[in-house]
C-alpha cells in the first residue's frame, strides 16, 4: 500500500521534520519515523468509538516494532496489548506494557508457557488445539493459576492468509471444548479468528469475512450446547474507529487495532478516516548507476496482501518516493521505483527522470504500510511536530530497544524513565 499522497495532504509537517532530521544526521536511513502526538490523537479517537459501541480493544504493536513509547501512549488510555508472538510478549513485558492477549497469531512455545503464566499474566490465551490447552493446564496447575482461554474455530469458507492457518474445525468444536474444560485450571471463555475483516479493493471498504460469522455462530453454539458464559468474541484484522459499529452490529465484543493507530490500514489509503497518518519511511540515496538511483533498503514488507494477490511478480510493484535534501521543496520531487517485498535486499531502485535532480546522500521518503517486526528497519519517535517544536525522543530497533551511539542499546532504566515523562 502507498500512503505517500495521503501523508503529503494530511500530515506534511511529518515529512518536513523527518527530512530535516535525516539531513542533520539525527535519523539514519532505513527508518520508520513516527509522529507520537498523532498516534496519541488517533488512539483517543479509536478508544472513543470503541467505548461508544461497547467494544473492548487490545492493541497490536508488531507493525511499529513493539515500540515502548508508542505502546505507552496507547496503554495510558486504559488499553492492554495483544502479543502476536513470544518475542512480542518479551519486548512489551520488559517495559511494563500491560498484555491482555497472547497466543494469536502465534502459539506459545511449550517451554515459554510458565514464563507467560507466571510473569506476564495475560487475560486470555488463544489455543489452536487440545494439546496446547493441556500444556497450559499442566503449568497453570503447577502454579496454582486459573487461566482463561480463547479457541479458534475453523468454519467452512473461512479465509486464512498463507502460513497463518490453525485452529479447530467447527464440527469438532463442541467435543474439543468439552475436553479442554475438563482440564484443571483452564477454562474456555471465548472465540477468535484472523482475519475477521478485509479490505475490499472494489468497494474500497473494510468488510467482514466469513470468519466473523463463524466465531459469532460458534459462540452461540457453545453457550447453548455447553452452557458456557462467553466473555469474548474477538474479531481482529483492519480494526479502526470506523469498524467499531460493524463489530457491534455483528455481535463481536473485542477488537485488536494496530495500523489504525498510525493511520495506515488499507482503508486509510483510499478514504480520509478519523485517524491521521502518523508515520513515514525514510532512507537515503546510496549510489547512482545509469538512470537508476539505489537507496538503502532493509527487507521491505509493505503488506499489499489486503488486495489478495500473492503472485511473486505482482509483488514486484511500483513505489512512489520523494527525493531531495530540502524539507520545503522535497514534496515536489516525486519519482518512482519498485520493491520486491521480503527479498534479500540491500538496496531498492528508483528510476531517475529529467524533472528531479538526485544526489548521493539525498533523503528518500516513502509511504509504506510497513511491518517493522519483519524488517531490518529502525524506528524514530518524534513528538511536538504539530506544535512546531519537534523533539526526537529516540531511535529504536525492531524489538523496542532504544539505541545509543553506534546502535549500542541504552540501559532499560533510561527508557523506563522516559516513559514516565512522555505526557
Amino acid at each position: 500500500m502507498n500512503f505517500l499522497n495521503v501523508i503529503i495532504r494530511r500530515n506534511p509537517n511529518l515529512i518536513k521534520v523527518a527530512v530535516e532530521m535525516h539531513q542533520e544526521g539525527l535519523i539514519p536511513p532505513n527508518t520508520v519515523v513516527v509522529d507520537l502526538d498523532t498516534v496519541r490523537k488517533n488512539a483517543l479517537v479509536i478508544k472513543g468509538e470503541a467505548d461508544r459501541y461497547g467494544i473492548s480493544c487490545y492493541f497490536m504493536t508488531k507493525q511499529f516494532g513493539r515500540n515502548p513509547l508508542v505502546s505507552k501512549v496507547i496503554s495510558d488510555l486504559g488499553l492492554k496489548s495483544v502479543a502476536v508472538d513470544i518475542e512480542d510478549v518479551k519486548c512489551l513485558h520488559k517495559y511494563g506494557i500491560p498484555i491482555g492477549h497472547v497466543g494469536h497469531l502465534s502459539q506459545i512455545p511449550r517451554n515459554e508457557i510458565e514464563y507467560v503464566l507466571k510473569e506476564v499474566t495475560p487475560e486470555v490465551i488463544t489455543v489452536y488445539s487440545i494439546e496446547k490447552a493441556m500444556q497450559i493446564s499442566k503449568i497453570a496447575s503447577k502454579l496454582g493459576i486459573k487461566q482463561k482461554l480463547l479457541i479458534r474455530p475453523i468454519g467452512r469458507g473461512d479465509f486464512f492468509y498463507p502460513c497463518q492457518e490453525g485452529g479447530i474445525p467447527e464440527k469438532e468444536i463442541i467435543e474439543a471444548t468439552r475436553t479442554i474444560n475438563s482440564f484443571p485450571n483452564v477454562r474456555v471463555v471465548g472465540v477468535t479468528s484472523f482475519p475477521c475483516f478485509r479490505f475490499n479493493y472494489f468497494t474500497r471498504k473494510v468488510e467482514p469475512l466469513p470468519n466473523l460469522d463463524t466465531i459469532v455462530r460458534v459462540a452461540k453454539t457453545l453457550e447453548e450446547k455447553l452452557g458456557l458464559t462467553i466473555e469474548q468474541i474477538n474479531a481482529p484484522a483492519d480494526n479502526s474507529a470506523k469498524t467499531m459499529e460493524i463489530l457491534h452490529e455483528k455481535g463481536a465484543t473485542h477488537a485488536e487495532p494496530g495500523h489504525a493507530f498510525t493511520g495506515t490500514t488499507p482503508w486509510h489509503a483510499f478514504e480520509d478516516l478519523p485517524e491521521v497518518p502518523a508515520w513515514i519511511y525514510v532512507t537515503e540515496v546510496s549510489h547512482i548507476l545509469g538512470d537508476t538511483a539505489y537507496v538503502f533498503g532493509g527487507n521491505f514488507m509493505p503488506t499489499d496482501m489486503c488486495i489478495g494477490i500473492w503472485d511473486y511478480k505482482y509483488h514486484q510493484f511500483r513505489i512512489q518516493a520523494l527525493v531531495g535534501s530540502d524539507p520545503e521543496s522535497i514534496i515536489n520531487s516525486e519519482i518512482y521505483g519498485y520493491i520486491i517485498p521480503g527479498y534479500f535486499d540491500y538496496y531498492e531502485p528508483l528510476f531517475l527522470n529529467d524533472k528531479v535532480r538526485v544526489n548521493i546522500g539525498d533523503t528518500v521518503v516513502m509511504g509504506l504500510r510497513n511491518q517493522v517486526f519483519a524488517t531490518r528497519a529502525k524506528i524514530a519517535i518524534i513528538r511536538g511536530i504539530s506544535e512546531g517544536r519537534p523533539e526526537l525522543l529516540g531511535i529504536f530497533d525492531r524489538c523496542g530497544n532504544m539505541l545509543g551511539e553506534h546502535d549500542v542499546p541504552v540501559n532499560i532504566d533510561e527508557v523506563k524513565a522516559l516513559l514516565k515523562r512522555l505526557y
